[in-house]
């Protein structure tokens, strides 16, 4: 993986966390009705944590993903602006 794959996985993760934290202060700050209900809508894919003992050890894997519409914009804008920022 290249340098700049690298900066643009950063970019896009950064990208997704502040668009989910923007979606998250939207559902609060917006009352109640159907944009809030759009903001605050996650939805959910990956792995629930599982326990796995083997006696001397105790392994826990899992990874979620939750995205709403904000961090979908967040990674949209971000990839926009890292684009921007690597010519």
């Amino acid at each position: 993986m290249g340098k700049s794959a690298v900066w643009f996985v950063m970019v896009v993760i950064v990208g997704a966390l502040l668009g989910s934290f923007l979606g998250k202060l939207i559902g609060i700050v917006v009352p109640a009705g159907s944009i809030r209900n759009l903001f605050s809508t996650e939805i959910a894919a990956g792995l629930s944590p599982t326990t796995l003992d083997l006696r001397i050890i105790v392994l826990t894997i899992g990874c979620m993903f939750k995205f709403n519409v904000m961090s979908f914009v967040g990674i949209v804008g971000a990839a926009y602006i890292f684009r921007g920022l690597s010519k």
